[in-house]
């Protein structure tokens, strides 16, 4: 399992951003909080969630290890 991703910010949304870092971009889902903290930012620190499925490996991005753990117990 990923604990975090740094690197360039290549692309922000309200539901996911856009991270390069050793020559790929990762696209990770994130949350309106992270995505408000985020704004103005051009090199990023994430901590990450994965959640492997049977038909999609999804990243979850966020700005403060608390909020993943808060989203881990949901």
């Amino acid at each position: 399992m990923y604990e975090f991703i740094s690197g360039k910010m290549v692309e922000l949304y309200p539901t996911y951003t856009v991270i390069e870092t050793g020559g790929l971009g990762y696209n990770i889902n994130i949350s309106l909080q992270t995505f408000a903290s985020l704004e103005g930012k051009s090199e990023v620190m994430l901590y990450l969630h994965q959640v492997v499925r049977e038909d999609a490996h999804l990243l979850y991005g966020f700005y403060h290890k608390t909020e993943r753990d808060l989203f881990r117990h949901l």
